[in-house]
């Protein structure tokens, strides 16, 4: 039924947004987003953000070991999430069979101490 959503747009796709019976946030897409609200503590050294396609390859676990591990080198953020884009996508489609070929947008944000 939904087989030609792979790269839909919440925004757009309006008749997969039709079913009167439910609410914007039940239809099939819905460009409304996930947000989370957390106190800030004093062990929160950094966030990060992304899109599905980040999430392909690593765990949260992994990825926070990931970003650790490139802040002790003194690695700048801007080539920490460069070089993870890099580590994610698929070098061959046929590969990886689909997995690192997703679009990916990463915003990595570190809190000063």
């Amino acid at each position: 039924m939904d087989g030609n959503l792979n790269l839909t747009r919440s925004l757009g796709d309006l008749k997969y947004k039709q079913r009167d019976n439910l609410t914007a946030e039940e239809q099939a897409i819905t460009s409304n987003p996930d947000v989370y609200t957390f106190e800030y503590t004093e062990d929160i050294d950094f966030i990060i953000m992304g899109c599905d396609g980040i999430w392909e390859k690593k765990s949260n676990e992994e990825m926070v070991e990931y970003i650790y591990r490139k802040l002790k080198l003194n690695i700048t953020l801007k080539q920490i999430v460069a070089d993870l884009l890099l580590d994610t996508i698929a070098p061959s489609v046929a590969e990886t069979q689909g997995i690192g070929c997703d679009n990916m947008t990463c915003v990595l944000i570190q809190f000063k101490k």
